[in-house]
């Protein structure tokens, strides 16, 4: 499974990103990004950036990732603490799925 991963840039050389995150720091291609600059957010993959993210979706990934950590330790989540963009809301389809069921 590949999971996205959030990473702030560090430093910006052309299509590579010196860029830290849960998972340390990493040279990551922003190829399909460039130009990106220094203290901005990025989704990554397997070492390259697909989107930019504002800091807010930054953090509420990373929750649900250390979410997924505890479970995968068989540890109990408290979903209200890891989600708590989830908590009291109902859920939506996507506007490009609504109007087929």
């Amino acid at each position: 499974m590949c999971l996205g991963i959030p990473m702030q840039v560090l430093v910006a050389n052309g299509n590579s990103a010196s860029c830290r995150g849960r998972i340390g720091t990493a040279l990551i291609d922003v190829t399909m990004l460039e130009p990106v600059v220094a203290g901005e957010w990025l989704l990554t993959w397997l070492g390259s950036a697909r989107s930019r993210l504002d800091p807010e979706d930054a953090k509420r990934i990373d929750r649900a990732l250390d979410a997924l950590e505890c479970i995968s330790r068989g540890e109990p989540v408290d979903v209200a603490a890891f989600f708590p963009d989830l908590v009291d809301r109902e859920p939506e389809l996507p506007p490009h799925l609504r109007g087929r069921a």
